[in-house]
């Protein structure tokens, strides 16, 4: 894992300034999660950096499920193609995404296309919906499709996670789902519940693929 670091103009960084969200979640499946997400949403020429690392301890091991030894990293490069646009138009925009997990060989780079929009429909007009296709993945095994969101029901709860649909050129296609219920407690901590199922994982037969976790969020 690395570090990074961006400057960004001081306007700017008032305006939408950095910011960074501890989650500590206990998993149905006897591990625990430490997940360290990151937004830097004013980079130069319109760029924006969104990402997180999940460190995690071995599942199915309950005396060591404080012991967080393995890790996943997602960081998103991303920009509007129409920043400036006044319509649906300006929802579109592309993406650069980096994964890293432990082990070997287990790095990719994504490129694709994405749309975001609204949910005007729900509590306080502040939902969305972002659809994301990466066609070109560089380890040469398929291609994936996504969906992201969050979703407000009330002024202190809402629903936000993500869908992947990996689509895989030898294998069968597989998904990834992790929707996460929030409920605030107030500017610094939300209490969180998440669903999360992965069929990487349950295609292993020393591995569960489907869990739930609770946990608590700490935002900065």
């Amino acid at each position: 894992m690395g570090l990074f670091i961006f400057t960004t103009n001081a306007e700017a960084s008032k305006k939408n300034p950095a910011k960074v969200d501890l989650t500590y979640y206990f998993d149905s499946r006897d591990y625990n999660t430490l997940n360290v997400q990151t937004s830097l949403p004013d980079l130069p020429w319109g760029f924006k950096i969104w990402g997180f690392i999940d460190i995690h301890s071995e599942q199915n091991n309950t005396e060591q499920r404080f012991d967080l030894n393995r890790y996943f990293f997602e960081y998103r490069l991303k920009r509007p193609f129409f920043p400036n646009a006044k319509s649906a138009w300006k929802g579109l925009g592309f993406e650069i995404e980096y994964n890293d997990a432990n082990g070997t060989d287990n790095s990719v780079v994504r490129t694709g296309v994405t749309y975001k929009h609204s949910v005007p429909f729900l509590y306080n007009n502040r939902s969305w919906v972002e659809w994301r296709y990466h066609p070109y993945e560089t380890d040469g095994t398929g291609s994936q499709v996504s969906l992201i969101y969050s979703l407000h029901l009330a002024e202190r709860i809402f629903i936000s996670g993500f869908a992947d649909l990996n689509l895989e050129n030898d294998t069968d296609n597989r998904w990834l789902f992790e929707p996460q219920i929030n409920f605030k407690i107030n500017e610094t901590f939300d209490l969180v519940l998440e669903t999360r199922y992965n069929e990487f994982e349950d295609a292993n037969n020393a591995l569960d693929g489907f869990g739930v976790a609770g946990g608590i969020k700490i935002k900065f």
